[in-house]
């Protein structure tokens, strides 16, 4: 089968900025090419175009890189855009405040789902991806809910290079049971696949009809299995309540945003 390829300069380049993500520290050359694994000439180099860029800081006294603000502001319209559409942020912060468990603004992205606001709650049950994770839309409960929105040729489209491309190996559902899974999305409104693809946790998503430059959104709950199943139908109806209110909130701001255009004419 056919495997999608990243290319080795724009991989290494990002997988940089993650790591001082993590860290949250300069770092010097050794440390940076020894964690990553990269050969030290590769990563000199690498280095020294970030540099020369303005994405990195080198402090020559100390021999430490440092990620300038540069890096920050590449997504920094992005928060606000959020803030903007409809409240998607009080949404997701609703929605954590009262199931206290882990929720996720998610957006497709490609053949998969990938979280792009994550609220935690302050207990320890909990196994939390991090902002920015992606997952196979046919095997997250997320995607299921986004693919239940979606013509069956499309869904099918996806899965069909889903396979072509080798991800997800034999863990990934037939296309029959993905369908079942759909079509039982859509009858109900919302996905639940437990203990899938993370056997010790679980996930309710519902899609959001609602997208973000044209991006497709869903929201989920998520948390260690035995929690989610025995708080279901609270969550569920936490859920539903929060995102009607979200709905009516775009709907107001779309009818003031027609009425300011009909007095300005």
């Amino acid at each position: 089968m056919m495997q999608r390829t990243k290319v080795k300069s724009a991989s290494r380049t990002l997988e940089v900025l993650e790591l001082f993500m993590e860290e949250r520290r300069p770092l010097r050359l050794n440390e940076i090419y020894k964690a990553l694994g990269y050969p030290q000439s590769s990563a000199t180099n690498l280095l020294k175009s970030m540099v020369v860029m303005g994405y990195l800081n080198y402090n020559r006294a100390n021999m430490t890189y440092l990620p300038t603000m540069r890096v920050s502001a590449l997504g920094s319209w992005l928060p606000q855009a959020m803030y903007r559409e409809g409240g998607l942020i009080s949404l997701v912060d609703e929605v954590q405040r009262r199931t206290d468990e882990t929720v996720g603004l998610v957006a497709q992205n490609d053949l998969y789902i990938q979280y792009i606001v994550l609220k935690t709650p302050d207990h320890e049950f909990k196994m939390a991806p991090n902002e920015g994770t992606m997952r196979l839309m046919a095997d997250s409960s997320s995607g299921i809910a986004l693919m239940s929105r979606m013509r069956q040729r499309e869904v099918d489209k996806i899965y069909r290079y889903t396979r072509h491309y080798g991800l997800g190996g034999a863990d990934l559902p037939s296309f029959e049971t993905l369908m079942r899974e759909v079509r039982w999305t859509r009858e109900v409104g919302h996905a639940y696949v437990p203990k899938r693809p993370t056997p010790e946790v679980s996930s309710i998503a519902m899609p959001l009809d609602a997208c973000l430059y044209g991006t497709p959104l869903a929201i989920g709950v998520g948390g260690m299995a035995d929690r989610i199943a025995r708080a279901k139908q609270d969550i569920l109806e936490i859920m539903e309540e929060a995102i009607a209110a979200f709905k009516a909130r775009q709907q107001a701001a779309a009818l003031h945003e027609f009425e300011g255009l009909r007095d300005a004419a």
